[in-house]
């Protein structure tokens, strides 16, 4: 293969045209390896050669543009290349040079990445252990990153997070509100006897008022939705509901009689 031209292209890189109608764009370290200039031949074993360096350097160089913005695990490294149809060979070098530099590291970043939800997040160690798993970080590092993860600060995070949650559902019944944080902390990963100790040290006041209220919205909405059935079977739906979302047999009977009547009549 013949060189039939080499321009600048950014620092410290060059495009080189080849007689094949192959461009590369190469390092000045290539550049001076191979001697590339105007009129040079390369052989077929030194464009073989040339080719893959200019691939791995290519490659090397996106990903650290990739990993700059943000920390990166090895698997997201990996993937990243892929998409851009570097060779798995490539991929591994690449990868290798990587944590030679010491720019990505998965022990690292799985530490760092506990460290920041326990910080800022609700999440518990449950879910942050799936996240690091979809991440593609090694179980013995979650385990041992996890260790952060004392049982104190689950405990202070957890309740953090149920207080959160109550302020959000405060219109529902008080039982309702329970099982919803309840719920809450088992999905954001909190760990069974965590989520207890929680449950045992949340004050959630029953507040009569606020509860009358909850009802009364519950119960219209439950009645509007079943304007279609007879007023036997739309009552029976309204105390069905209601009782589903935690409120007193008493409180819901009051409320049918009182509200649920044919307006017909």
């Amino acid at each position: 293969m013949k060189v039939i031209k080499v321009s600048k292209h950014k620092k410290d890189s060059y495009q080189v045209e080849f007689d094949n109608d192959v461009s590369l764009l190469v390092s000045e370290d290539l550049l001076v390896e191979f001697r590339l200039i105007k009129d040079n031949e390369l052989s077929s074993d030194e464009w073989d050669k040339l080719v893959y360096k200019a691939s791995y350097d290519r490659g090397l160089q996106l990903a650290l543009n990739y990993i700059s913005y943000q920390l990166r695990t090895v698997q997201e490294v990996d993937r990243f290349l892929k998409e851009k149809e570097f060779t798995s060979e490539n991929r591994k070098k690449i990868i290798e040079r990587l944590a030679e530099l010491q720019v990505i590291d998965d022990t690292f970043y799985a530490q760092s990445y506990v460290r920041t939800q326990l910080a800022l997040s609700d999440k518990g160690p449950k879910q942050i252990q799936q996240k690091l798993k979809q991440k593609g970080i090694k179980e013995t590092i979650i385990q041992d990153a996890l260790q952060l993860f004392d049982e104190q600060s689950e405990v202070d995070l957890a309740l953090r997070t149920a207080m959160k949650l109550n302020q959000r559902i405060h219109h529902k019944s008080h039982r309702e509100r329970l099982q919803k944080i309840r719920l809450g902390l088992l999905q954001k990963g909190y760990q069974s006897q965590v989520i207890e100790q929680v449950m045992g040290q949340i004050e959630i006041e029953e507040d009569e008022q606020e509860e009358n209220l909850a009802l009364e919205k519950a119960g219209w909405l439950l009645w509007r939705k079943n304007q279609r059935l007879s007023l036997v079977k739309r009552r029976q739906k309204v105390k069905q509901g209601l009782y589903a979302k935690g409120f007193a047999i008493e409180q819901i009977q009051e409320f049918i009689d009182r509200e649920c009547i044919d307006e017909s009549e």
